[in-house]
């Protein structure tokens, strides 16, 4: 055998060792990865109260058994103020435009969280129903142009009761 023959067998054969430690390493990392659930500080408060209100109405809101995270990004189309994404294989996904949180009132930020929780957590979907004044029966309206909808401390009381008994 000669010198060039050697040297050729020798450095395919560490080669192959190394792709093969390359992928066993990829391998035992990604099946050892969990999600780690990250919330935004500022939805912190938001998502206590919820759980808070859940709480009171006999409901009990585990975020990490139930996977769903919260993030303030820029969502790209103007007219969606927030959004619940979901996907078996990740966490759940609350997102809130930023420029939309950055200028909500305390209780247009708590609306849109518990909109959003609405479906990621409680698996609402939306309802449009108007009561006889034209009024949104429901927090969980699709937009502000089906019904009237004014959320303040002194119906939200019921918005929240209606919210957590369906």
């Amino acid at each position: 055998m000669n010198t060039n023959s050697a040297r050729y067998k020798w450095i395919s054969t560490i080669s192959q060792c190394l792709f093969l430690c390359l992928t066993m390493m990829v391998l035992i990392v990604s099946c050892s990865e969990e999600d780690v659930l990250e919330t935004d500080a500022d939805l912190l408060p938001f998502f206590q109260i919820f759980a808070d209100e859940a709480e009171e109405r006999g409901i009990t809101v585990d975020y990490e058994a139930a996977r769903i995270e919260g993030l303030i990004q820029d969502i790209s189309n103007p007219v969606v103020q927030g959004q619940c994404f979901y996907n078996e294989e990740k966490p759940r996904k609350v997102i809130i435009d930023e420029v939309y949180w950055n200028n909500a009132t305390f209780l247009e930020k708590e609306f849109i969280i518990f909109h959003e929780l609405g479906h990621c957590f409680l698996d609402r979907s939306h309802l449009d129903d108007p009561d006889s004044q034209g009024n949104c029966v429901s927090i969980m309206h699709s937009n502000p142009g089906v019904c009237n909808f004014f959320l303040t401390q002194n119906n939200r009381e019921d918005y929240l009761d209606e919210l957590f008994s369906n």
